[in-house]
């Protein structure tokens, strides 16, 4: 790999990785089409792991404040039992996400190689993303928010292995139909994202270490992983903004455009 494409392919992880269009299928469709016949799967967990550390960086208080209200277990302040409710609410979330992603893993390789399957799956996302617009005005906060909500947020992160479909698009557009605040839906979507991203680059790195995909030079790599950190990090503050005006519906026609465009490429081809 050279210089110029880890770092391409660093920049399309960070764009896509937050904002609800799926990087899983950018990374596919674009590594397709820079001629890489198979997944780089060590490359792919390398900008995973980045842009888990901006993600780390962006929610470091609300980290913060969650581990320090199960340290102070017994202080029973409203703060304290919104934000353990928050933690608690991440591991329901996590249930149904570890139990989709384990039952889905064994034909992930396949989904990873099919650039017409992703092109579809880009649809969906357009089409769930426009479907969460008539929930723009949503009005329940963390003091609201139920179990149902966390579990059913976490089934469609599971859903979101499938490369094609966006994580965060399926993950706040269920919050904003379940009548869940953007802001809420935005911050518990990516709290919620932690644990899985985790859990998905030890199975990653697993396989690729497995696959013997060591890089022989790996300072592009250290390059791509770097751009990937760092715009990530100002994609985050970027959605946040784009989540709270209104404008979640954008990402649907991009979804669209992209998944259709890929697709007839893919059929002229």
């Amino acid at each position: 790999m050279t210089t110029p494409q880890a770092l391409i392919l660093g920049i399309v992880q960070a764009l896509t990785e937050f904002l609800p269009v799926s990087s899983s299928a950018h990374l596919v469709i674009m590594q397709d089409y820079l001629g890489f016949k198979k997944p780089l799967l060590l490359f792919d967990v390398i900008l995973h792991a980045a842009t888990l550390g901006a993600l780390l960086v962006y929610f470091r208080k609300d980290i913060g404040k969650m581990i320090l209200s199960l340290v102070r277990l017994k202080e029973k302040s409203d703060e304290e039992m919104l934000n353990r409710k928050i933690f608690y609410f991440i591991l329901i979330g996590t249930i149904p996400t570890l139990a989709l992603g384990l039952f889905l893993n064994q034909w992930i390789k396949a989904m990873f190689t099919s650039v017409t399957f992703t092109s579809l799956m880009l649809l969906v996302t357009g089409t769930i993303l426009w479907i969460s617009k008539r929930k723009a005005d949503s009005e329940r906060g963390i003091e609201k928010m139920k179990t149902t909500d966390a579990f059913l947020i976490g089934i469609m992160q599971g859903v979101a292995i499938i490369p094609g479909i966006s994580r965060s698009g399926a993950t706040i557009s269920t919050g904003l139909l379940r009548g869940i605040k953007k802001e809420l839906a935005f911050r518990y979507s990516f709290l919620l994202s932690i644990p899985a991203i985790i859990g998905a680059l030890g199975l990653q790195l697993r396989e690729a270490f497995l696959e013997q995909t060591l890089p022989s030079h790996p300072f592009p790599w250290i390059g791509g992983a770097l751009v990937a950190a760092v715009i990530g990090y100002l994609s985050l503050i970027l959605f946040r903004k784009i989540i709270l005006g209104k404008k979640l519906r954008i990402f649907a026609y991009y979804c669209w455009t992209i998944g259709t465009i890929s697709l007839i490429i893919r059929i002229a081809t």
